[in-house]
């Protein structure tokens, strides 16, 4: 009987083990897909992400949010990743002027514009540009390397054109800045929260969990910019493949519709 025991004891034994290394097995089998992306894109790629996994089983999604200037110091000091989404054309040129993305992978998928944004009770009461260089208006906006930045001060150029807004406009409104922020999101979260009375985002920047906190002031067409988003393959990517079928998902019919649902527009 000592003998019959032993050898189900043994069997066990292999049993355990064999469950084990399986399960070994099945979690190295899970596949890391990096993304870095545009801070203005947490609420795309909080949608999209969860949708790519499900098309590929296995593969884990891991998302890095930041201003695209940061993102793209940090793939240039060796971070890994496999597809980049910045905000801006630039940032993308610098990293291909790099060798460091593929330029035949370069794709546009979305256009996004700016707007001016104020906290849901709107306490300076503000209905439009003009109303931003009004004394005593707390402005929260973004630095100098971060792509919205950039823009806003295109728009700033554009209304020193114009007999309504000109230098004197120009001058109050930064006078009126309070803070800069190192991206769009974190400048949005301030005027959320009441902290400042508006800020000049990205008209996607009011995600669903912000609608009820934040109001949208139109910017007109004559001073907006419109920035073009672009996604592109990392040099360095071991999973290309993959990467591709990413921006697949962005230029798809599905992706369009989740670029809609967060107020960007599809650029096709």
């Amino acid at each position: 009987m000592k003998t019959a025991y032993s050898c189900i004891t043994l069997g066990l034994t292999f049993l355990l083990l064999f469950a084990m290394t399986g399960a070994v097995a099945a979690e190295t089998q899970e596949k890391e897909f990096i993304v870095f992306a545009a801070a203005s894109l947490t609420g795309i790629t909080g949608d999209i992400g969860p949708m790519f996994e499900e098309a590929h089983p296995g593969v884990v999604v891991i998302t890095n949010l930041d201003s695209s200037a940061t993102l793209e110091t940090q793939i240039k000091e060796g971070a890994y990743a496999d597809l980049f989404l910045p905000a801006s054309t630039k940032n993308m040129n610098n990293l291909l002027e790099e060798g460091m993305a593929d330029e035949e992978s370069v794709t546009e998928y979305a256009t996004n514009k700016l707007a001016i944004i104020v906290p849901a009770d709107n306490p300076a009461s503000i209905t439009g540009l003009a109303d931003l260089a009004k004394p005593g208006v707390r402005i929260v906006s973004e630095t100098a390397e971060v792509p919205v930045r950039k823009y806003t001060e295109q728009m700033l150029n554009k209304t020193l054109e114009s007999g309504d807004y000109g230098q004197e406009f120009v001058d109050a409104f930064r006078a009126n800045v309070i803070s800069e922020e190192t991206n769009v999101a974190s400048a949005t979260a301030k005027v959320a929260l009441g902290e400042a009375d508006a800020g000049i985002t990205y008209y996607s920047d009011v995600t669903k969990d912000l609608a009820d906190k934040i109001k949208i002031i139109e910017i007109p067409d004559e001073f907006n910019i419109v920035a073009t988003y672009v996604a592109g393959i990392l040099t360095e990517s071991t999973n290309k493949e993959l990467a591709q079928e990413y921006i697949n998902l962005l230029t798809s019919e599905e992706g369009k519709a989740v670029l809609e649902e967060y107020n960007f527009a599809p650029a096709n």
